[in-house]
Order: structure tokens, then sequence, then C-alpha cells
């Protein structure tokens, strides 16, 4: 039996080794996989409609409730069984919207076949792919790529953050989110048999840190290596995962800081070590399919992993991970930079709005395709932290703050003298009277200061391409547009469902709290 007490101390050595690069990684993870809750509204999140309008959001359990009864001729009665609050009811719906790209697709063949309701069926149905192509080609291959980076800090203390990036450095995508893809499958196929999936679970559970290792090694084979290494070893970590429970409920309580400060590195650091232990045992018995597992690298202690000395051939190193940030822009850069955040921005909302409610709404106060806070906020902060460029922390809290600045007093301006709201941000955690809350300004800190040190170097090496002509005609054009459709909107705001509500009568229905 291996000394689980042993495994957690080493694993706690390596993670004091390296433990803000771990941090970094692991609060990256968490928001790119949806754990972590910042990404998951938008600014504009007022969903206001008539009783009569059927695009509503509706739970997987009802997709399949109503495709059930409509197929069958029978109704369901599930009354009594409303899974809204609970640790166990987040499980639950956790664990079924995990594959909501499939639900997705039954919701669109339940809404087209019996509802005869074409356009939200496409809707649904483009959100579906979108989101297995997320799912298949994004979130499978970084979840390799978060293990490599764990694989290489255990005996290299200063491993890089751009080592979750490994499966597409080395030209693996296909082969890593296929075996994934099939490991899902399979796995989620066994707990049709209830017990067989928590069995299959902690029998699959090795196949990331082996795509890590080496992602040129087939589905089937990963599986299969998986399976043989944790004979004898599933019930092992089993016991490990229940020694985290007490951990887990701490987490809840501190709103998941503790969970990204903490608990999930040591818990990734402790399966590390496990892995190795695993590894190592396979190669002494010389099991099937362990001659995959010969990244010899990985076992030598040194300051950085070299990476010329891996298995498989990476490519350079990512010119855009070094732009020059504190390049001066011309007015032609900052006026397309201006449009482009703005025309992102919309099309970001409208999108969202489309997939969370099913139904298009023009957001924003303007006519136009653009959400011109978006660029008014970018442009305020490229501007004024010229000389904080040097220090990305202080650049981050200063977006943090000019951003918040900016929507709190827009907000302000447009329910003083529109008598209105766009967006609202009560019952968030720390929210302002409505009007801006911790978890936007978090979002706003974190794409405001991309946009400094990344996106605007790299437009702008696109806007150099354009002839010079050709983009004065595009600013002159663009510029023209935006200033007809301020000057009309500025009287004419842009209202209507799922847009804007009126704010007296918000007033009546809302209590404001900080």
């Amino acid at each position: 039996m291996i000394n689980r007490k042993e495994i957690k101390k080493e694993a706690k050595q390596v993670l004091k080794k390296n433990y803000w690069r771990t941090i970094a990684v692991i609060f990256f993870m968490a928001m790119l996989l949806g754990n972590f809750n910042l990404f998951t509204k938008s600014r504009n999140s007022i969903p206001i409609m008539h009783e009569n309008v059927r695009f509503t959001k509706v739970m997987n359990s009802n997709i399949i409730k109503e495709t059930i009864e409509t197929i069958g001729n029978f109704r369901i009665d599930l009354s009594n069984y409303k899974p809204t609050r609970g640790v166990l009811a987040n499980v639950f719906n956790n664990v079924t919207s995990s594959g909501n790209f499939i639900f997705g697709l039954l919701n669109s063949f339940n809404q087209l076949v019996f509802h005869n309701h074409l356009w939200q069926s496409i809707i649904i149905l483009l959100g579906a792919i979108l989101s297995f192509l997320y799912w298949f080609f994004i979130r499978n291959i970084m979840i390799v790529g978060e293990k490599r980076f764990f694989l290489e800090s255990k005996n290299h203390k200063k491993t890089k953050f751009v080592r979750i990036l490994l499966p597409y450095r080395v030209k693996k995508i296909k082969n890593i989110s296929f075996t994934m893809m099939v490991k899902t499958v399979k796995e989620w196929l066994w707990y049709f048999t209830i017990i067989g999936g928590f069995i299959k679970h902690y029998a699959y559970i090795l196949v990331p840190y082996i795509l890590a290792e080496n992602p040129e090694i087939t589905g089937q084979d990963a599986i299969k290596l998986s399976e043989d290494l944790m004979k004898g070893h599933k019930w092992e970590i089993f016991i490990f995962d229940l020694t985290f429970l007490g951990w887990h409920l701490l987490d809840i309580l501190t709103l998941h800081f503790l969970g990204i400060m903490f608990i999930n590195p040591y818990k990734e650091c402790c399966m590390v070590e496990y892995y190795f232990l695993y590894r190592s045992e396979g190669k002494k018995c010389n099991i099937k399919n362990v001659a995959y597992l010969k990244d010899k690298e990985l076992e030598k202690t040194e300051e950085n992993y070299p990476s010329d000395k891996y298995i498989h051939k990476e490519i350079k190193k990512e010119k855009w991970l070094h732009t020059d940030y504190n390049k001066n822009y011309s007015l032609s850069s900052i006026i397309l930079m201006f449009f482009t955040a703005s025309i992102v921005g919309w099309l970001w909302e409208v999108g969202l709005n489309l997939f969370q409610y099913g139904f298009f709404a023009n957001r924003g106060t303007l006519h136009g395709p653009w959400l011109h806070i978006y660029g008014w906020g970018l442009m305020l902060i490229l501007l004024t932290l010229k000389k904080f460029r040097e220090h990305p922390i202080e650049t981050f809290v200063l977006v943090m703050i000019l951003c918040g600045i900016l929507e709190y007093g827009t907000a302000w301006y447009l329910e003083t003298f529109k008598n209105a709201r766009w967006w609202d941000y009560d019952h968030f955690f720390l929210n302002l009277h409505g009007r801006i809350c911790l978890e936007g300004l978090l979002t706003f800190g974190i794409g405001g200061t991309f946009f400094i040190y990344f996106a605007a170097p790299f437009l702008d090496s696109l806007y150099i391409k354009i002839p010079k002509k050709i983009k004065t005609i595009l600013c002159v054009l663009l510029c023209t547009l935006y200033v007809c459709d301020f000057v009309y909107s500025s009287k004419f705001p842009n209202t209507g469902e799922g847009i804007s509500q009126e704010f007296s009568a918000y007033k009546n229905t809302t209590e404001f709290k900080i």
C-alpha cells in the first residue's frame, strides 16, 4: 500500500517550489473551463420578456421530459423533483451540463419537429455545434496541457506557464482530441450501469497524464494503458479523493478562492506523484504499451524542462508571447482598435443572448452593430496607462478601477437621464447599486490587461499591413456612421425586449445592495 501521507508531503514540496506559476495555471484553467464563474454572464443581463414569448432557458432534464412526453403521448410528473438548491443539485446540474452539446442537439430536434420553431432550432443547433467544437478542440486539449505543466513541475521548479500549450506546439491536436473524446464517451456509457461508471472513472483517470507525456499514443492504447496502470489502485485513489471532502467544503465557504489558491493545485500535485509511482511500477512489470511512457527528461531534476530534448519536435517559440506592448499607436490604429473592440463586444453579448435565451436582441444603447462602451473602455486603459505597462499587477488593478468608474458612471447617466437600465448586476457577489460588481471588474481587469499586452500589439501589426489610402477611407467611413448613430441614439436610444428596462419600473421591484 502506497503511503498517502508521503505522497501529500512530497506534493506540498513540489507546490511550494513553483507556487505562483501553478496558481496562474489553475486560475487560467478554472476560467477557461467555466469552473470559476467569471465569464458565465454577459454585462447586459436583462432578459426581459412577455409571458407569451416561448424562447426561455430550459434545463436538460426538461428537454428530455418534453421530448419523451411528446413521442410517447403521456405525461411525466416532476412537480416534486426540482433540484434547484443544495450541493447535490449542483452536482446533478454540472453532470448533465457537461454534455450540453448532446442535449442541445436533442432540444434542437424537439423544437423543430414538435414545435415548428425553425429559427430557435437553428440557434440551439448552432450553439450545440460551437459547444462541441470548443469541447473537442480547446477544452480537452487544454486539460492535457495542464497535466503537462504539472508533470514537468515535479522535477523542474521553474516550469513556465506556456508549457500548457505543448499539445498545440507538437501538432498532436487531432489525436489528443479524439482520445479524450473516446475516454469521455466510454466513461459516459459505463454510467448507465451506475456502479460501472464510477469504476471506469478511476480506471481511465490517467489517460490525460499519459497523453501529456506522449500525445502520439492512440486512444485505445492510452485507455488500455491507464486501466493496466490502475489495476489494484482504483480504491486507493477513491480513498484519496474522500480525504479532500473537507477541503472542498471549505472551498465552497470561501467562494472557490481557497480551491484556486491551494486545494486544486495541491490535489493535482498529489495526482502527479501517484502517476509517477504507477508509471514506475508499470515499467518494472513491463505491462503492455508502457513503452509509450518514454519521456526520460521528466525524471531528471533541472531548473527548466529542456524542450529541445522532448520526444516530439516542438514548434519554435510563439512570437505573439513576445510582443512590443510599449509601442506607440497611430491615430488610424487607435480608431480601428476602438471599432474592433466595440464590434467584438457586440458580437459577444448578442451571441451569448442567442445561446442563453434563444432570441436575437440588439445589445447596447446604439442601433448599429457595436457596443461602444467596450471601445471607450479599451481606449481609456490603452492611452492612460502607458507609463504603468512595465508593471502588470499595477496595470491589472488600474484597469479594474478605470473600467469600474466608466461602467458605473455610464449606468448612472443612463438611469438618471434616460430612465432606463441596459445591464443589471443585482444579486451578484459584491455589487454596487447593481451598476458594477466584483465579478465584472475582475473580468474587465483580465480582459483589459490581455488587450494591453497582447491584443493591441497584434491588432496593430495587422492594421499596418492595410494600404494607407484604404485605411483612411475605412476610418472616415466608420467614424461617420458611428457619429450619426450616436447623435440619433442620444435622442432615440435602442430599447426593447431583452435590451433595456424602464428604470422607474425597475426600482419598484429591485432592492439595491452593496
